[in-house]
């Protein structure tokens, strides 16, 4: 859920833990972790057997190429 309109209007949130500030995504890797080929089938009919079972490794590997290597992004 993207609940900021942008990183910087972050902090101004009254719940926000600077702790958490390096685990914020930029609109540009967000762009990348959302636009993998399984997440452009999602509507597809043969979505659950054809593209869900390579989602986590497209996943990963976006993950990996933005640097986010935490437990956090690893789910």
């Amino acid at each position: 859920m993207n609940l900021f309109r942008s990183e910087e209007h972050v902090p101004g949130w009254a719940e926000f833990n600077p702790a958490s500030a390096r685990e914020i995504l930029s609109l540009a890797d967000l762009i990348l972790l959302m636009g993998t080929e399984s997440r452009r089938h999602w509507l597809d009919e043969d979505y659950m057997s054809r593209w869900f079972p390579q989602r986590r490794r497209e996943r990963q590997e976006v993950l990996e190429r933005i640097g986010r290597t935490s437990t956090f992004w690893r789910g």
